[in-house]
């Protein structure tokens, strides 16, 4: 488990399951994704993944909860991903409509970059919706660098990078 001053950052646990099953299901919380708010069987899926990254994987999203409420408000983490015909890291975060702007998502990233670092990884990858400036201000100020624009499941996207 990785902690902050205001967070706990903790893998997925099944007790987990309703709260996520309902965010992936948001719009909200689902914008700036490729599928949107998902369907039940894609969110059963979803989360399926999240319990299982870190078995498979080594790494994966991890739960963020916020200390002062215990609530589960997001999650945030490292997943490999195929870039260029090659496997690639990449930070990804979601945040509930009611807890952005207290700049959680800056908090728990930089704890997942350290994290990202005591494992090795050298280079991180992040991706964002074109328009989503928010998240674009978060990685300009976690010190990543944009580079060309994409498509990612048929969403337009932005590349960032970052040596860690």
């Amino acid at each position: 488990m990785l902690q902050t001053k205001r967070l706990k950052l903790r893998q997925f646990v099944e007790n987990d399951k309703p709260t996520v099953i309902g965010l992936l299901k948001n719009p909200d919380f689902m914008a700036y994704s490729p599928t949107g708010a998902m369907t039940d069987s894609q969110a059963e899926h979803r989360f399926n993944q999240l319990i299982k990254a870190f078995d498979e994987e080594g790494i994966g999203k991890l739960a963020i909860i916020e200390k002062s409420s215990g609530n589960l408000i997001r999650y945030c983490g490292i997943e490999s991903f195929d870039y260029k015909s090659q496997k690639v890291v990449e930070l990804g975060y979601r945040l509930k409509l009611s807890a952005r702007g207290y700049g959680y998502a800056f908090e728990a990233c930089k704890a997942i970059l350290y994290f990202a670092k005591q494992l090795g990884y050298l280079n991180i990858l992040a991706l964002t919706e074109v328009e989503n400036a928010q998240s674009q201000h978060i990685l300009s100020k976690l010190g990543f660098e944009a580079r060309e624009k994409g498509t990612f499941q048929g969403m337009s996207i932005q590349y960032f990078e970052k040596n860690i």
